[in-house]
């Protein structure tokens, strides 16, 4: 019994691990740091990174997947601008989720794109994995990156557009009046 606790330390450690990576990009022996879904912009010594992922079926093309997650991290600054904007307005986590607003606001801005010259794939990775015996995966990732003064200079751009925007004020008015109308129908719940 005296190795009870060994072998329950070894299943417990082998549970931690994560899936079996059955193959690599390039034969990597390890997965790059900034791969990772956990982390997906961040900066770094004057620019910003933003990380593009796709996960598909284990069969899939690793070239097709990695242009896939090319895609994904080129839209992720637009995707944060708008994030941002929502901030900026108070716009609640339950009326971000709500598909409505979020294509009223994609059609709202659809003929403004703010310039972003800078922005470019510099890393990408590929993995299969296999999560549990019967599934397999192929995971892919890319890394955008854009010097920090051109982001934010896209930044100022967008904001100053959706501001002056008159579809945006429409939405931001409907928004403001749903999020009053919750707020005042759990008030009344409660009494």
């Amino acid at each position: 019994m005296r190795w009870l606790p060994a072998l329950f330390a070894i299943v417990l450690a082998s549970c931690a691990s994560g899936p079996d990576i059955l193959e690599r990009a390039d034969d990597l022996n390890d997965k790059p740091d900034w791969a990772t879904v956990s982390k997906p912009s961040y900066e770094n010594d004057g620019k910003r990174y933003f990380v593009g992922f796709v996960e598909l079926d284990a069969e899939s093309s690793p070239s097709g997947a990695l242009n896939m997650a090319d895609e994904k991290a080129l839209s992720e600054p637009m995707r944060s601008l708008v994030d941002q904007f929502l901030d900026q307005n108070q716009v609640g986590e339950n009326l971000r989720k709500d598909a409505s607003v979020g294509s009223r606001i994609i059609s709202a801005t659809r003929g403004f794109r703010a310039p972003m010259p800078g922005l470019t794939i510099v890393n990408r990775y590929w993995e299969v994995a296999q999560l549990d015996p019967r599934n397999t995966v192929l995971r892919a990732f890319s890394l955008a990156e854009i010097p920090a003064g051109d982001y934010e200079k896209a930044k100022r751009d967008y904001l100053e557009r959706l501001a002056g925007n008159s579809e945006m004020k429409n939405i931001l008015r409907e928004v403001g009046r749903r999020q009053r109308d919750n707020i005042l129908s759990r008030r009344d719940g409660d009494g």
